[in-house]
């Protein structure tokens, strides 16, 4: 089973924990932007917990292809049962990060990065959302899911001349979601090569401020006019 390994935990100076920021890439890379990312973050969301951590993917674990058909993606377990395992290792880490912290998965976003943000877009096959939000730079679906839960809001951030990966393959995706009617969002960077940018990491920023979670709609409309109805959307990172 792929290893993932918390290497860093920044926690808020106040002792309230509103968010949680799960922050995963491979072992082996070396992001000149992330000191960036978590500074930004931690301006933007001072209350906010911080969990970096690392994965080591095995050369010969079974990507399915991205152009795989909707019956293949049905099958995606059996058909990649090592890369199913690798998913529900990442859910673990993630939730074992949630009972610590004591955040809530609508208060969570899950940040992935190149290869290791396909494994992140993988908890979109989870039959239970994990997180409010997942973010990723430079990754590729490594199957379509056949459903979309509107619980999790989708950033997809990528640079035009990835070379690693095509850009055409997140704007399928996007369309992908778009048919499933999902909370989705996708940015490229033109003229670039490099989908950790400073220029993207910003665009995740405005983002995740501006965007309304499409759930928020979905429960306002829920509610009506009911006047003596006194709950209230759960916590969520906006």
């Amino acid at each position: 089973m792929t290893e993932i390994k918390t290497s860093q935990i920044l926690l808020p100076e106040g002792g309230a924990h509103g968010q949680l920021f799960y922050i995963l890439h491979e072992e082996s890379e070396q992001l000149t932007n992330m000191p960036f990312l978590l500074g930004t973050i931690r301006a933007e969301f001072p209350d906010a917990v911080i969990q970096l951590a690392v994965v080591a993917l095995e050369e010969d674990l079974q990507w399915p292809a991205a152009e795989s058909s909707e019956a293949d993606v049905s099958a995606t377990v059996q058909l990649a049962p090592r890369l199913a395992e690798s998913i529900k290792s990442l859910e673990h880490d993630i939730q074992m990060g949630q009972n610590k912290q004591g955040v809530l998965s609508e208060a969570t976003a899950v940040v992935g990065v190149g290869l290791a943000g396909s494994l992140v877009l993988g908890l979109t096959l989870l039959e239970q959302p994990i997180a409010g939000r997942i973010i990723t730079f430079g990754a590729a679906f490594p199957a379509y899911p056949l459903d979309l839960s509107l619980d999790t809001t989708i950033h997809l951030l990528h640079a035009d001349r990835d070379m690693a990966v095509p850009s055409t393959q997140a704007r399928e995706a996007h369309e992908r979601m778009a048919l499933l009617q999902a909370d989705a969002t996708i940015d490229i960077a033109m003229n670039s090569a490099d989908s950790f940018s400073e220029v993207l990491i910003g665009k995740m920023f405005e983002r995740l401020k501006t965007c309304v979670p499409l759930r928020y709609w979905r429960y306002a409309a829920e509610s009506g006019d009911d006047k003596e109805q006194d709950e209230v959307p759960p916590a969520s990172l906006h």
